[in-house]
């Protein structure tokens, strides 16, 4: 486990539904005002962005990425456009 230099974030593709109840359980437990109106990782104000930030808080206190709907990268989900696995960077 590795914390600063890699992240837990939403994968490109993964159900909706699964991505929304996901942040829906995680910022129950987590601190996820980062992703409210006004914040700093609100924007952009989409499903996957705001499940990246909650899949990372999860990450961050459990050790533990739901691999589900999540990946391990090396780009913060503060700022970021899209996503890959660690092992397809070069």
């Amino acid at each position: 486990m590795q914390f600063g230099n890699d992240w837990c974030v939403a994968q490109i593709g993964a159900p909706q539904d699964k991505l929304q109840g996901f942040i829906d359980f995680a910022c129950g437990i987590d601190d996820c005002t980062a992703i409210r109106p006004g914040a700093p990782c609100f924007e952009p104000n989409n499903l996957v962005m705001h499940a990246s930030f909650a899949l990372d808080q999860e990450y961050r206190r459990t050790g533990s990425c739901n691999l589900d709907i999540g990946v391990i990268t090396v780009n913060n989900p503060c700022n970021f456009l899209f996503f890959l696995p660690r092992d397809h960077l070069s």
